[in-house]
């Protein structure tokens, strides 16, 4: 090593540091201090990390991205703890503009200053202790050169210590993303950031919810924040919105919405059941009620939506559950109120879904199952629909929605039909009703079940 660094003279020089490297391996770098260029760690320590910073402290000015994985104690007869640094480390990387942080448990955030900083990106899982979500505002706060930010975090935030209205504006941010997965009410930290400037923006939220909890909380954030929310990140009209709401045996039952604005910006909150063997008989729920609680909470985050009038598209994936007749009344008044809130549309795509809840009234549906018109639609797109599951009245049910729409002067440009069986005149059919009709046969998907 001594050797090469010998011969490198006055080039610049790129260091990757591996798990646990010897202090005599450390300070050989102290002579070429000012010719890194490029320093990464991989899975090393705190500690190890700390010392290269401590061993090597003099002028890094040719440094300009420092990458950090790191990772746990491994020495058995140490705790099983992260070790915190001595405040700051590397300080003389003054210079620097890319920095990557992986960090088990907690990140140290606050451990480091780049006021010239241009990229940086974040992947922190701080377990059990939890990651203060102050740290992190702090240190973007001191980053005013900002043009990419990236930061994911899986595990509890802690909003201890954030003022109430406090927001860092990162006025030169580019590219924004914040991934917050299984963070609690950790997820408001999202309305503590702002970039005004950035052509691409995404806030992703996924948690688990027990089902013992989910009738007494609101999964997704409440309709003052998620305003809030959506007006920092959103500045465009959103073009589509897609509802996925899918079953299994474990979790039983995954919610996820996805907002998609024109300026290519995402917002997508989900959340999935977790079912627990030890929870109390009297606090369990029906199948039938997690169903509508997981139902009513989307449509009511849909709904929240500031800027849900200007949607375009609304896709539907609720495959694959018929709706109980005894749940009919509370199903059908939150579609209601999903289709009162949005205005015209480009295009309704229905995949997997009961036609009797978002159609209705159909043959043979309860007489008081009655839903408002549906907003004006271009195009209709219904893909492995559910109505009693019966091919033939799922058809006729088809048909019969075209010919209503036609029969109230708001006819369907184009209707699109995708399922398994389609009968041959199917498009003929739907013909004198639509504009243009377009039926394809295709296999139903395996849902594993």
């Amino acid at each position: 090593m001594k050797t090469l660094l010998e011969r490198a003279k006055g080039s610049a020089l790129d260091i990757t540091a591996g798990w646990k490297d010897p202090v005599a391996t450390v300070t050989l770098f102290l002579p070429h201090t000012a010719q890194i260029r490029y320093l990464s760690f991989e899975h090393n320590i705190w500690k190890d990390i700390q010392r290269f910073s401590e061993v090597n402290s003099g002028p890094l000015p040719l440094l300009r991205t420092l990458i950090i994985s790191a990772v746990d104690e491994w020495d058995l007869h140490l705790p099983n703890v992260m070790t915190p640094p001595s405040l700051p480390l590397f300080t003389s990387a003054i210079n620097l503009k890319e920095f990557v942080l992986h960090s088990e448990r907690l990140p140290f955030v606050h451990h480091f200053v780049f006021p010239n900083l241009t990229t940086f990106e974040l992947s922190a899982k701080p377990a059990g202790e939890g990651f203060r979500a102050l740290q992190l505002l702090d240190f973007l706060e001191a980053s005013p050169m900002l043009r990419t930010v990236h930061m994911k975090v899986i595990g509890n935030i802690l909003l201890e210590g954030v003022p109430r209205g406090k927001v860092v504006v990162l006025p030169d941010v580019e590219a924004f993303s914040l991934i917050v997965d299984d963070g609690g009410p950790g997820y408001e930290i999202a309305a503590h950031v702002s970039c005004p400037s950035a052509r691409h923006k995404s806030f992703i939220l996924e948690r688990d919810v027990p089902s013992a909890t989910l009738q007494d909380m609101f999964v997704f954030p409440a309709s003052a924040l998620w305003s809030t929310i959506v007006r920092q990140y959103t500045k465009s009209p959103v073009e589509q919105i897609t509802l996925a709401i899918t079953f299994s045996r474990d979790p039983p039952i995954s919610c996820f919405i996805t907002f998609q604005s024109s300026d290519a910006t995402i917002l997508r909150l989900g959340f999935q059941i977790n079912e627990s063997d030890d929870e109390e008989e009297e606090f369990q729920m029906s199948f039938e009620e997690i169903h509508y609680q997981v139902f009513h909470q989307a449509s009511r985050t849909i709904r929240d939506h500031p800027l849900l009038e200007d949607v375009k598209c609304l896709s539907i994936d609720h495959s694959i559950l018929v709706v109980n007749s005894d749940h009919f009344p509370r199903f059908s008044e939150d579609v209601e109120g999903l289709f009162k809130s949005v205005g015209s549309l480009e295009q309704l795509t229905a995949f997997g879904c009961d036609l009797n809840l978002y159609f209705g009234p159909l043959p043979e549906s309860p007489e008081s199952h009655t839903l408002t018109a549906l907003p004006p639609i271009r195009k209709l797109a219904i893909a492995h629909p559910l109505y009693k599951r019966n091919k033939e009245l799922c058809m006729e049910a088809i048909v019969g929605i075209a010919k209503s729409r036609h029969a109230l002067g708001i006819p369907f440009e184009h209707i699109a039909v995708r399922m398994e069986k389609l009968p041959k005149v199917m498009a003929e059919r739907l013909g004198p009703w639509v504009g243009t009709a377009e039926c394809q046969e295709e296999m139903e998907p395996d849902y594993g079940y």
